[in-house]
């Protein structure tokens, strides 16, 4: 890609692209962990030890987290390097990655302690996996947002004219 025909616009562009592809896949992720863990019969799941659905935030936070701020920065900065726009090094994705995680962490720990803490004990099976399927989502967005803004205001972007 010549260097002269990236524009803050086509920056933009990319980190919506991304962030699109991001939501859309964990989306997808989380449909088919939350069928392999909770089955497909469509019951009551219990936030506590009978299915864990509570702690299971952890584990989809974990994942969504690394993933969305891991593979779109590393696809952002690898084009914009050979392009010869983004003048960094990779050093600070690693930093990036760790933020989103943690982020993803204290939402999941939010989320648990909700259903834990909270007046009830339990979801019916479809409203479980449409709150997984938003849940993974939003995530993915959001720590796909977080990791590719921080990555571009962090390091330098020249506009070529």
């Amino acid at each position: 890609m010549n260097p002269a025909a990236i524009s803050s616009r086509d920056v933009d562009r990319m980190i919506r692209r991304e962030q699109r592809v991001s939501a859309l896949i964990n989306i997808a992720l989380s449909a088919v962990f939350f069928l392999v863990v909770f089955g497909t019969d469509r019951r009551a799941l219990q936030f506590g030890s009978t299915d864990n659905f509570a702690l299971d935030f952890f584990v989809q936070a974990s994942a969504i987290a690394l993933m969305s701020a891991l593979v779109p920065s590393l696809l952002v900065w690898t084009k914009l390097k050979k392009s010869g726009v983004l003048l960094t090094t990779a050093a600070g994705i690693g930093r990036n990655v760790a933020l989103v995680l943690v982020i993803g962490i204290a939402s999941a720990a939010m989320l648990a302690a909700g259903c834990l803490l909270g007046p009830w004990n339990g979801l019916e099976w479809f409203v479980a996996l449409a709150i997984k399927l938003a849940y993974g989502g939003i995530l993915g967005f959001v720590g796909t947002t977080i990791a590719l803004r921080r990555l571009l205001s962090r390091y330098r972007v020249e506009e070529r004219v």
